[in-house]
């Protein structure tokens, strides 16, 4: 068997904060939700206000300059009915609950705001839930569905049936299409970027939503379809169509959307960051829509493109095999995509320090590895991490690379024993 290096080991969990050379940002991403129901303790916890402080103080003194907390339990409570029939989901909950009438939202970003770190909001915007029937991760009744959905199915992207009769929707994905879907998500994203002085928000394109059964399923809508027919004489329910054009004209509307975000978010100051898994397509669990993110960088509508944020469906849905059906691609199967470190110094790098936009990867979820070809979570190799994270160290168009809370608390428990 092949031995890991101690070296490979401590940059896979021991990873020096700060880490990066030069002028690169150490950029935190703290997933809420999940650690209010870790078996993380102590302040480290961050279910109370004073542990959230004196936590911001820890992650000043090591060096974090910006993190993206996310806001999705709370947005949950705010705006979607709840059905949590597994313990965790109804713990989580009632954690939530508690959190969000103890303003500690309004800690985090104050207190943050006090040390000099930049305080993100973290929200998903493909993520509307699903009816209980639907089994979440293939075991248990789904535990919330947006009331905007769950009251307006029509807004949820479509399959290509003619008629409502039999129509099959994407449970938890809108369609962007819709001026309502934009107005409802800003609304969303306005409860938060309204309330708390935040610096920006961060818009996350993973979704809980269980795939479709083949890439090109969803996205029929009659928006689309209208101005797929306006557009190209050719009407898309109904006769052979050019699927690349659809899936631009999806991708479109999205850009619409994050072009009224912008700005809404620039009357109040705040900077928008998007995170995409790697390529030119929004990939599983979603579809072939194309993500317009050279547009996005070039027009001046983000100010931070995350790359590499996936959504990891393989640990998500388990029981589900034909995971890459008509995808042409996936960050997750490495399916279609040139390696990450040519892609950042080839396109995205150079295009976005040409437009003055940060460049942040996600480094944990690249070359993944597999112990069946269908199912389970994917791994990475600790010496392979180990060479991935010199390598894009190295980049100089890369601003960040994201720092993840575990690892930053091993590393943390590894400075105080020293």
């Amino acid at each position: 068997m092949r031995t890991t290096s101690i070296a490979a080991l401590a940059a896979l969990f021991f990873l020096p904060i700060p880490s990066h050379a030069g002028d690169k940002q150490n950029i935190m991403i703290v997933s809420w939700g999940d650690v209010i129901t870790s078996k993380v303790t102590g302040a480290a916890r961050l279910d109370t206000p004073d542990k959230v402080r004196e936590s911001v103080r820890t992650w000043k003194s090591r060096g974090i300059d910006q993190v993206l907390f996310r806001g999705d339990n709370f947005r949950v409570l705010l705006f979607h009915d709840t059905v949590p029939t597994a313990d965790e989901h109804r713990t989580g909950m009632a954690r939530t609950r508690a959190a969000w009438e103890s303003d500690l939202m309004e800690a985090a970003v104050d207190a943050m705001k006090a040390e000099g770190i930049r305080a993100y909001v973290w929200l998903t915007v493909l993520d509307e839930g699903c009816p209980p029937d639907i089994h979440y991760a293939d075991s248990v009744p789904f535990p919330w569905q947006s009331r905007f959905t769950r009251q307006n199915p029509q807004y949820l992207a479509c399959d290509r049936s003619l008629t409502p009769n039999g129509r099959k929707h994407h449970w938890g994905v809108m369609e962007y299409a819709y001026p309502e879907v934009r107005q409802y998500m800003l609304k969303v994203i306005r409860a938060f970027s309204d309330r708390f002085d935040l610096d920006g928000v961060f818009l996350s394109l993973r979704s809980h939503s269980p795939p479709p059964e083949h890439a090109d399923q969803f996205g029929f809508n009659e928006p689309v379809v209208r101005e797929y027919k306006r557009r190209y004489g050719r009407d898309i329910l109904r006769e052979p169509f050019d699927l690349e054009k659809w899936r631009n004209l999806r991708g479109e509307f999205f850009t619409t959307f994050l072009k009224e975000v912008r700005a809404h978010l620039e009357s109040r100051g705040q900077k928008l960051a998007v995170g995409v898994q790697q390529g030119d397509y929004l990939g599983p669990p979603f579809g072939n829509m194309r993500i317009q993110w050279r547009r996005w960088v070039s027009d001046g509508i983000v100010d931070q493109l995350l790359v590499g944020h996936i959504t990891a469906e393989r640990a998500r849905y388990p029981r589900r095999t034909q995971r890459a059906m008509g995808y042409l691609q996936s960050q997750e199967d490495s399916l279609g995509l040139p390696p990450i470190e040519e892609a950042l110094s080839k396109e995205y790098g150079p295009l976005c320090a040409r437009h003055g936009v940060d460049l942040v990867v996600s480094p944990h979820l690249f070359y993944l590895s597999f112990l069946h070809p269908t199912l389970g979570r994917g791994r990475q190799n600790p010496e392979l991490r180990a060479r991935l994270l010199a390598r894009l160290e190295a980049i100089p168009d890369v601003t960040s690379i994201v720092i993840r809370y575990g690892t930053f608390l091993r590393s943390h428990a590894a400075k105080r024993a020293e």
